[in-house]
C-alpha cells in the first residue's frame, strides 16, 4: 500500500517539476528555486526516508528529512510575502541546523561518533526547537497576511506529524512514529500537495509562483537617467497634490499627468520602487487618514467619512487595507490615540 502511494507521489512530483522547469524564466527566481527545493525535498523524503525506501530495502537516506522540507517551505512563504526579486545570502543561515544534522548522521555512519551521545541529543533538541519555531511562524504568517492559505493544508498536518514524532521519540526512544505517521503521513501529504499544486498552476498560477517583474521589462525603452526624475515627479504628485484622494485614479491618469508612457510608470513602480500602483495609493491614503484622524478639522467626522475623504471607496476595502498596513483596525487605532 505504501509503495503504491510513494509511486503516485513520485510521478506527480516529476510531472510538477517538468511544468516548473518549462516556464522557469517567467517566475521570480527566489520563489522558483525555493519551491523547487520544497518539491524535491518532499519527493526524496517520500521515496527514501525512515527505512521505507522505495528502491533499496531497509535503507535510510538520512540526507532527506523534515528539517530540509520545513526550512524550504518557511523561506518560500517568506519570499512569497516579501515579493523580493533576488535571494538574500543571509537566508542561507536558516539551513545551518540541517547541515549540522547531516554532519552528525555522517559521523555516526562512518563510526566516528557514537549514536545518541549527549552532544548529539543537545544539538537535536536545539534543532527541534528551531524547526518547531519555523513551522509555527509560517502558520502565523499565513494567517496574519492572508496569503498562501492553501499551504496550511500541508503545513498544519506536517506540524502535527513533526510534534507527534518528536514527542513519541522522547517517551519511547524509538524513531518509529505512532501509526507510522512519519511514513504514511508525509507520503499522503506529498500526494495531496503535488495534486493541489498542479491544480493551482491551472486555476491560479500567481498564487503559487508570482511572475518576475524584471523579465517583464527586459525590452523596455526607459532610460536609467529618467528613473529618478520620474520617481521624484510621481512622489510630488502624491505628497503635494495628493492625487491619491481621487478614488477613481488609474495608472493611466498619472502617466498622462507626468507626460510619460504608462509602461515607463509601471516599470518605475514595480522594478525601481518595488511597489504596485494600488499599493502606493493605499499607503498614502492610510497615512493621510491617520493625519486627518488627529486633526481638529475632522473631529466630528466618522471613520468612514474620513476614509472616503482620503480616497477609499468602500468600508470593507478600507478596513482590510488599514489592518494589513497597521496591524489593527481603524477603530482600534483610534482608541489607541485616545
Amino acid at each position: 500500500m505504501l509503495k503504491t502511494i510513494q509511486i503516485i507521489a513520485l510521478l506527480q512530483g516529476i510531472f510538477l517539476l517538468f511544468i516548473l522547469f518549462k516556464h522557469r524564466n517567467n517566475y521570480k527566481k527566489p520563489n522558483f528555486w525555493l519551491l523547487l527545493g520544497c518539491i524535491i525535498s518532499v519527493l526524496l523524503h517520500t521515496i527514501g526516508d525512515d527505512n521505507y525506501n522505495l528502491f533499496m530495502h531497509n535503507t535510510d537516506w538520512f540526507v532527506f528529512h523534515d528539517t530540509l522540507i520545513i526550512t524550504f517551505f518557511f523561506l518560500y512563504i517568506k519570499y512569497h510575502k516579501s515579493g523580493k526579486e533576488t535571494f538574500d545570502s543571509k537566508d542561507f543561515l536558516f539551513f545551518i541546523p540541517y547541515f549540522i544534522d547531516i554532519l552528525l548522521h555522517t559521523l555516526e555512519y562512518i563510526g566516528l561518533l557514537e549514536k545518541d551521545n549527549i552532544f548529539e541529543v543537545m544539538i537535536e533538541s536545539i534543532e527541534i526547537i528551531f524547526i518547531f519555531y519555523l513551522l509555527v511562524y509560517s502558520i502565523y504568517d499565513i494567517f496574519k497576511f492572508k496569503k498562501e492559505k492553501w499551504l496550511l493544508f500541508f503545513i498544519i498536518p506536517l506540524t502535527f506529524i513533526f510534534i507527534t514524532d518528536k514527542v513519541s521519540f522522547l517517551f519511547t526512544n524509538s524513531n518509529n512514529s505512532p501509526l507510522f505517521l512519519d511514513s504514511f503521513g508525509v507520503t499522503l501529504i506529498a500526494v495531496f500537495l503535488f495534486y493541489f499544486m498542479l491544480y493551482k498552476f491551472i486555476t491560479a498560477p500567481k498564487d503559487v509562483l508570482p511572475k518576475s517583474t524584471i523579465s517583464k521589462y527586459k525590452t523596455s525603452s526607459l532610460q536609467p537617467k529618467n528613473v529618478e526624475k520620474y520617481k521624484t515627479e510621481l512622489l510630488h504628485l502624491m505628497t503635494e497634490e495628493k492625487l491619491f484622494k481621487n478614488n477613481k485614479l488609474t495608472v493611466n491618469d498619472v502617466a498622462k499627468q507626468l507626460n510619460i508612457p504608462r509602461q515607463h510608470l509601471s516599470e518605475v513602480l514595480n522594478v525601481h520602487m518595488k511597489i504596485g500602483f494600488q499599493d502606493l495609493l493605499n499607503q498614502y491614503r492610510v497615512e493621510e487618514f491617520i493625519e486627518c484622524l488627529q486633526s481638529e478639522t475632522y473631529k466630528n467626522y466618522t471613520l468612514l467619512a474620513i476614509a472616503n475623504e482620503v480616497g477609499f471607496s468602500s468600508k470593507s476595502s478600507f478596513n482590510t487595507i488599514f489592518k494589513k498596513l497597521k496591524g489593527m483596525t481603524p477603530s482600534q487605532y483610534k482608541k489607541q490615540l485616545n
